[in-house]
C-alpha cells in the first residue's frame, strides 16, 4: 500500500473572498436612503474603487460571477479600507423591486447579491415582490414579502388567472400556491413579518396576479403581476428561420375585402376558383345586394359616410352567414354599406395586388369595432366588446386622445415575447405627442415626411398606424390618404440597398368598417368563442413574395402572430396559447426560392 499524497491548497483556497450584502429593510420609501451592510471574509475591501450599485433585477445576472448592465440606479463606493462596512444611498425615485450589488476594483462582475427590497411612496402596508416579472413555465420563483402582520394564522401566496381575482374567483391556480410557512397543509401559524417563498410558476404561457391573501382566506392585500413563458421560445441563434429580418405592419381602418377589392377580382360570384394567379382567380362582388346596385366608393364617399360597425350591428347584418342585411333588415342597415372602390379610388391596391400577393380569405377576427379588433393584432384573443375600453394613463401626455375610463390588460402579447427574447420592435403612430412624459406604453411619433423607414434604421417589427385622417377610416378620412402612407414606405424599402431583399410589408385595415362582403365569415373561433367578422383586404409587399397572387387560405391578424413566433423564435408557433395556435400562417403568399425555406401555410 502507498500512502495517500499529502492533501495541498492553492493560496486561492484558503484566500478565497467571500463576499455578503444586505439591506436594512425590505421596504424603502421614496426619497429615503437605503442602508447596506457588507463583508468580506478572507481579505478587505478597496477603497474608492470597490463599490455597491442599486439595480432591478433585470438588469443583472443572477448569480454571483455574473454581470450588470451599465448605469445602476444608484451608487455608491466603498469609503473606507476593511472587512466590512455599511453604506448609505439614496433610494431610486422610481418605484420598483431592487436589488443592492457589491462590484470590486470599478467593475460591474457581481461580488454579492442582497435579497431583493421594494421602494414605495408607502411602506406602511403589506409589499409582495418577485425577482422579475417574466418567469419561466414549471420553474420556480421566489416571492418575498414584508409588512405582514405577525397576528395572521395561515397566510398564503397564490397565483391566480389575469382575468380573476380572489374577491369574485376562489379558484387559485390548485399547484402554484402555498402558505408563508411553506407546504400546502394549514398548521395555525403566523406568519413573520417579511420573509420568502418558493412557488412553482404554472405551465400555462400567459399573464398571472400572485397574490398575499390573509387568514387562509379571500382577504389579499398585496399582488404582483407575473408573465409566464416558454423556456425554449428564444431562437438559439441571432437569425431568423427564414430570410425575412424585418417586417411591417402598416394598419389601416375599417374596410371589406368587397369595398376594396370588389371590382378589382374577375371571376363569378360565389365560383371559388382553384387558381392563383391574377383577378380572375378571386370572386368580383354581387352586381346588386337586396335589389340594390353598389354606390361607387370615392374618396368623397368614404369621407361622407363612415357605417355603424359594432357588433350587435355586424352580427345582424351578417345574419348567420346569409350576408343579406347589409343594405336592409337590420337598424344599422344601409345602401351606402354597399360601396366598392373603384381603379382610382383604391389605385394603390390594385397595384400592389398586381405586383404582389394578396388574400381573398382575410378575416376580420371578431365581428365588432377597431380596438375591440386591435387586440387580435396584440394578443390573438378577445379581451372586450367595440369600443368599449380605450387604455388611458394620467401620467402620458397622450391623455387627449382618450376618452374612455382606464382600465389595464396584463395579457401577455407578442411585445412581451420579442421583449423576452431581445428582438426590437416599435409601435409608430403619426400624430401622437414627440415628447411624451413616460416612453414605456407609449407609441413612438411617426412623421411621413421624416420617417424610421427612409432613414434606414428601424427594429425588426415594426407596427405603422396613421392619423385618423390618414389611415382611410370612413366618415372623414379618404383611401387615398392611407395609400399614400403606405406607398412611401415601401418606396422607401424598394430604394434601400440594406432592407429591399429582407424586408415584407403587411398592408391590413384593422376591421371591416360595416362594410358589405359576400363571403361568410368561418364558424365561431375554438379559443375565445367570439363569431368573426367579414373579410377585409391583406396585401403582402416585398422582393419575397409571390407575384400577382392570390391566396385562397384561410387567415385572420392573429396568423401574423404566428409568423412571428415561426420566424424569430425558432418554429416555435402558439406561444401566447390564444388563437395562434390554431390559426393558419401565411406562409402561402411567399416565395420559398426567396425566403430560402418553405414557410408554413398552416
Amino acid at each position: 500500500m502507498h500512502p495517500h499524497p499529502p492533501i495541498t491548497h492553492s493560496p486561492r483556497d484558503f484566500n478565497e473572498r467571500i463576499y455578503t450584502i444586505s439591506v436594512n429593510s425590505c421596504c424603502i420609501e421614496t426619497g429615503g436612503v437605503i442602508d447596506i451592510y457588507w463583508t468580506i471574509n478572507g481579505g478587505v475591501s478597496n477603497q474608492h474603487t470597490d463599490w455597491i450599485g442599486i439595480y432591478k433585477s433585470d438588469r443583472c445576472g443572477t448569480t454571483v460571477g455574473s454581470s450588470c448592465l451599465r448605469s445602476p440606479y444608484a451608487r455608491s463606493y466603498i469609503s473606507s479600507t476593511g472587512t466590512s462596512g455599511t453604506q448609505t444611498i439614496s433610494a431610486p425615485s422610481s418605484p420598483g423591486t431592487y436589488r443592492a450589488y457589491y462590484f470590486n476594483d470599478h467593475g460591474y462582475g457581481i461580488k454579492a447579491i442582497s435579497k431583493p427590497f421594494s421602494i414605495s411612496s408607502s411602506c406602511s402596508t403589506l409589499h409582495l415582490m418577485v425577482e422579475s416579472e417574466i418567469q419561466v413555465s414549471n420553474e420556480r420563483v421566489i416571492v418575498s414579502w414584508c409588512g405582514a402582520d405577525t397576528s395572521d394564522i395561515d397566510d398564503r401566496i397564490a397565483f391566480w388567472q389575469i382575468d380573476s381575482s380572489p374577491s369574485t374567483d376562489q379558484n387559485f391556480i390548485s399547484d402554484a400556491w402555498a402558505y408563508t410557512y411553506g407546504g400546502t397543509v394549514a398548521q395555525n401559524k403566523h406568519p413573520t413579518a417579511s420573509g420568502q417563498i418558493s412557488l412553482r410558476v404554472p405551465s400555462l404561457y400567459g399573464t398571472y396576479t400572485v397574490y398575499y391573501c390573509i387568514n387562509d382566506g379571500y382577504t389579499c392585500p398585496s399582488f404582483v403581476t407575473i408573465k409566464v413563458v416558454n423556456p425554449n421560445i428564444c431562437n438559439p441563434s441571432v437569425s431568423t428561420t427564414s430570410r425575412i429580418e424585418h417586417i411591417i405592419i402598416i394598419i389601416s381602418e375599417n374596410h371589406s375585402f368587397d369595398s376594396i377589392y370588389g371590382r378589382y377580382c374577375q371571376a363569378t360570384t360565389g365560383s371559388k376558383p382553384k387558381c392563383n394567379f391574377g383577378p380572375s382567380c378571386c370572386e368580383a362582388a354581387p352586381s346588386s345586394v337586396s335589389g340594390v346596385s353598389p354606390i361607387t366608393l370615392t374618396d368623397q364617399q368614404n369621407v361622407l359616410y363612415g357605417p355603424n360597425n359594432r357588433a350587435s350591428c355586424q352580427i345582424c347584418e351578417i345574419d348567420d352567414g346569409s350576408m343579406d342585411r347589409f343594405v336592409t333588415g337590420c337598424p344599422c342597415s344601409n345602401a351606402s354599406n354597399f360601396a366598392i372602390a373603384d381603379s382610382t379610388s383604391a389605385a394603390g391596391y390594385y397595384s400592389w395586388a398586381r405586383s404582389y400577393a394578396m388574400a381573398d380569405n382575410f378575416f376580420q377576427s371578431a365581428a365588432g369595432a377597431s380596438s375591440e379588433n386591435d387586440m387580435y393584432f396584440a394578443t390573438g384573443k378577445f379581451l372586450f366588446l367595440d369600443n368599449s375600453v380605450i387604455a388611458q394613463n394620467p401620467n402620458l401626455n397622450g391623455a387627449r386622445c382618450y376618452t374612455k375610463n382606464f382600465k389595464s390588460y396584463y395579457s401577455t402579447t407578442i411585445a412581451d415575447l420579442l421583449n423576452y427574447c431581445g428582438i426590437s420592435w416599435t409601435f409608430y403612430a403619426e400624430g401622437y405627442d414627440q415628447n411624451p412624459n413616460s416612453t414605456q406604453c407609449y407609441p413612438n411619433y411617426y412623421d411621413a415626411t421624416d420617417n424610421p423607414f427612409t432613414t434606414g434604421k428601424f427594429p425588426a417589427v415594426s407596427y405603422v398606424k396613421g392619423l385618423g385622417i390618414h389611415s382611410e377610416h370612413p366618415g372623414y378620412g379618404t383611401i387615398t390618404a392611407g395609400e399614400t402612407i403606405s406607398q412611401n414606405v415601401i418606396n422607401a424599402i424598394k430604394e434601400s440597398n440594406r432592407y429591399r431583399k429582407n424586408t415584407v410589408i403587411f398592408l391590413v385595415p384593422d376591421e371591416s368598417g360595416g362594410y358589405y362582403d359576400h363571403v361568410s365569415p368561418p364558424p365561431r373561433s375554438t379559443i375565445d368563442n367570439q363569431p368573426y367578422g367579414p373579410r377585409t383586404p391583406f396585401v403582402a409587399v416585398g422582393h419575397q413574395v409571390k407575384r400577382n397572387y392570390i391566396s385562397h387560405v384561410q387567415m385572420e391578424p392573429s396568423s401574423l402572430i404566428k409568423f412571428i413566433e415561426w420566424n424569430w423564435f425558432n418554429r416555435r408557433t402558439g406561444q401566447l396559447g390564444t388563437r395562434d395556435t390554431v390559426v393558419n400562417n401565411i406562409g402561402d403568399m411567399f416565395d420559398h426560392k426567396k425566403t430560402g425555406v418553405k414557410i408554413p401555410s398552416n
